[in-house]
């Protein structure tokens, strides 16, 4: 074990120097991937022992079998004084020890300061809920908030963390105002939404969602106010999108006047535009996705055409999504660059996936014809159409059925689908009863 003082240390500075930071580079440049710390602690008195080790991070949860190793510069910063690094070490042991002194039994400590590190961070679930405190008062920078976020989801995916970590992490998020973290978030709770789908506790998650989501939502409202940042105009959409999808009726209530006055010749804002179409789109009937083509085929502007693409399939009613799928492939409604936009939209839902796949099957042979059999988008029907799904059953038909096709190219992403399934599979076999029990308890 390689203890401080053996260890190469640099000066304490605010600021890491490049030379830093140079080692890892040029270690990951030579190694696939990249390194994951496990830190664990020991109090005693004023003096918290961190204990290292370093192990190579495999998305899926895999074993290294090659034991890759990297020299990490690692830097360390606590509560005491958030804007200043306590301890700068390069790490080129397996495992390493780290003495702090003069910190509380309660204070909080961060590896990997601004999140300059190319590693992520596998805290005990102590540690972990000690940063509740520093997020929501945004003590520490945008860039460690988004991380912190973004490593525990990555690990509660490969299966070194429970998924109820993550969600107790982001109860102290509610009061976020950045941006680029809130998109991280947005993008993780996707991928989580489209697991839970699969349970039956799906109201229970999308009501947490939704408390999460409710104060920026309240904050941005649905106009742009004066004098307003761009970043602003960029989270609102997304954030009524989600509330929209999440449930919540006053939300579904505007989106539909605003579309209604939109058809009228009240044109909503373009900004958020896409939120309105989705929204109505998943509460509404074939009346709504009547408006929705003819807004589609009325469309001058690319962009608009493929806002409306994409929101027609959100609906939850099994005969819309089979319609939409036929008004994307069939004819020439559509064209042939802009199909997958209509697909993505299809498979928002447990409903819409399992009717993608129900349409592949089907028409496979057409696609190939249509495309053409080394066209990427068949490798984008593929991807986008299949790899939400999160059970083995769905993984050996995916298999078994392109195994018949002879399509060469999507052999790797059918491969690819396969392993994100079986991942996906895993995550609820691991962590679906304690994720259930957590949610219900809030």
């Amino acid at each position: 074990m390689l203890s401080l003082s053996q260890a190469e240390i640099y000066t304490k500075s605010k600021k890491p120097s490049k030379r830093f930071y140079h080692a890892q580079r040029a270690g990951t440049l030579h190694c696939h991937g990249y390194p994951l710390l496990t830190v664990t602690e020991e109090q005693t008195n004023k003096k918290r022992v961190l204990k290292i080790k370093q192990q190579r991070f495999i998305a899926d949860g895999s074993a290294d079998d090659e034991n890759l190793q990297w020299k990490i510069p690692i830097t360390v910063f606590t509560k005491s004084n958030p804007k200043q690094i306590a301890q700068q070490i390069l790490m080129d042991k397996p495992e390493i020890t780290i003495t702090l002194e003069n910190i509380p039994d309660d204070d909080w400590i961060k590896l990997n300061y601004n999140s300059i590190g190319l590693y992520r961070v596998k805290y005990e679930s102590e540690t972990l809920a000690r940063l509740n405190e520093p997020i929501a008062n945004k003590k520490i920078s945008p860039q460690d908030r988004l991380m912190v976020q973004n490593d525990v989801a990555a690990l509660c995916n490969a299966g070194h963390q429970s998924f109820v970590d993550y969600l107790k992490i982001l109860s102290s998020y509610a009061d976020e105002d950045n941006f680029t973290v809130w998109k991280a978030i947005a993008s993780n709770m996707a991928d989580l939404s489209s697991l839970l789908e699969y349970t039956n506790y799906f109201d229970e998650f999308k009501r947490y969602r939704l408390n999460l989501f409710s104060s920026i939502q309240n904050k941005l409202g649905w106009d742009a106010k004066p004098n307003e940042d761009a970043l602003s105009a960029m989270l609102r959409p997304m954030v009524l999108s989600i509330v929209g999808k999440s449930g919540d009726q006053d939300t579904i209530d505007e989106a539909k006047k605003r579309f209604e006055r939109h058809i009228t010749g009240d044109l909503i804002d373009p900004n958020i535009r896409g939120a309105v179409y989705v929204i109505v789109s998943r509460y509404g009937d074939e009346s709504t996705q009547e408006e929705l083509r003819k807004l589609y085929f009325a469309a001058d502007m690319t962009e608009e055409k493929v806002r409306l693409l994409r929101s027609m399939g959100q609906s939850i009613k099994p005969e819309i999504i089979e319609n939409t799928l036929k008004f994307v492939f069939e004819g020439d409604n559509v064209r042939m660059q802009d199909a997958i936009s209509g697909l993505v939209g299809c498979t928002s839902s447990c409903e819409g996936r399992n009717l993608v796949w129900k349409f592949l099957q089907n028409n496979w042979r057409t696609l190939v014809e249509r495309f053409g059999e080394k066209s990427n988008f068949l490798i984008a029907f593929v991807e986008y159409g299949l790899s939400d799904f999160a059970d083995e059953k769905t993984a050996s038909e995916i298999k078994s059925f392109f195994d018949k096709m002879n399509t060469p190219i999507v052999t790797r992403p059918v491969k690819k689908v396969l392993e994100t399934i079986h991942m996906r599979s895993e995550v609820l076999k691991r962590d679906s009863k304690a994720i259930e029990e957590y949610l219900k308890q809030q």
